[in-house]
């Protein structure tokens, strides 16, 4: 059986997070809806999450495009407000989308012939995984951003990532569901860390990435910075913080006793004696006092992201309600 025959009654939903992309955004839509009518595939609902000012979305209502608010909160929360507005839908796949142009639109069949063949949940492009895929010469200083990303979310995850921001993905609408995110700017590598942690079935395969052709790079201004912001956030994601932090604790605890104990020895067992030594007993409390707060501060950090989840799934339900 063909794709397309497999396909044939399907609902597939395209989501495309935008911010003033009215240079590129008519071509893209035309390539994406061109390349499901190229392969006999059911016409997509394609969403565009939108925080433009420019003339974005008039151009992709023209288009055929349903227009998603993107928040105003960046790029990654604008993915994540699409991907949940895609479940409106009632999709039986849901892709994700890149709006610069550097995604080849001829890939979404291989995207979706992965999840239409039950092989994974979630699919991801790799620009690296293989020589020659990347079209252009590639900025070093960002080459150094996906290698260093790309370790984490291996080291992380235990899955052997090549990439860390493929601009092309196929999923089940089950990972969406469940998804949760924390940061604003960080859903490629969130999505892959919540669907891994859930227990979905994730595949990378090669993607070609072609020079963007209109505008500049909408994500980040400098891939140190992103780095910086990014790693904090895959550390709660990761529940690495946890470890960590609970780890740090526990040693300055044990220290503090293990201190105090040679401190009494020291001092023939004596209690009274001990009020000579005040500075070690200050040394003693400082260590007890920074184990017990480190303790607290990991405990705070998971109790304000598990906040947030809650937060988001009850703004979620009632705005499908």
């Amino acid at each position: 059986m063909t794709l397309a025959e497999k396909l044939k009654e399907k609902r597939i939903c395209v989501v495309i997070p935008t911010r003033n992309e009215e240079q590129r955004i008519a071509e893209t839509l035309e390539e994406v809806f061109g390349s499901f009518e190229k392969h006999d595939l059911p016409k997509p609902i394609i969403l565009l999450s939108d925080d433009s000012k420019d003339g974005t979305r008039r151009i992709a209502r023209e288009k055929g495009a349903v227009i998603v608010n993107g928040g105003g909160k960046g790029l990654g929360y604008a993915m994540y407000v699409g991907l949940k507005a895609a479940l409106d839908h009632h999709p039986d796949f849901i892709m994700m989308y890149d709006a610069d142009g550097q995604t080849d639109p001829e890939e979404i069949p291989r995207f979706l012939e992965v999840v239409a063949n039950d092989q994974a949940d979630l699919v991801l492009a790799s620009r690296f995984c293989r020589p020659g895929l990347v079209q252009y010469r590639y900025p070093l200083i960002n080459r150094f951003g996906t290698i260093v990303l790309s370790a984490m979310l291996r080291a992380f995850t235990g899955l052997p990532l090549t990439d860390s921001h493929g601009g092309i993905r196929a999923m089940k609408p089950e990972v969406v569901e469940e998804l949760e995110m924390l940061g604003t700017h960080t859903y490629v590598q969130e999505t892959i860390i919540d669907a891994d942690q859930k227990g979905f079935r994730i595949k990378e395969i090669p993607s070609v990435w072609r020079k963007r052709a209109a505008g500049s790079s909408r994500v980040v201004a400098s891939i140190p910075t992103y780095i910086f912001y990014t790693l904090p956030i895959l550390i709660l994601r990761s529940k690495a913080h946890l470890k960590w932090l609970y780890s740090l604790g526990i040693i300055f605890v044990l220290s503090a006793f293990g201190y105090f104990g040679f401190v009494f020895w020291q001092e023939g067992f004596q209690i009274a004696a001990l009020f000579k030594r005040l500075p070690a007993l200050l040394l003693v409390t400082l260590l007890v006092t920074m184990g017990t707060q480190l303790f607290f501060f990991g405990f705070v950090l998971q109790l304000l992201k598990d906040v947030k989840y809650m937060v988001d799934k009850s703004v979620h339900d009632s705005r499908r309600r």
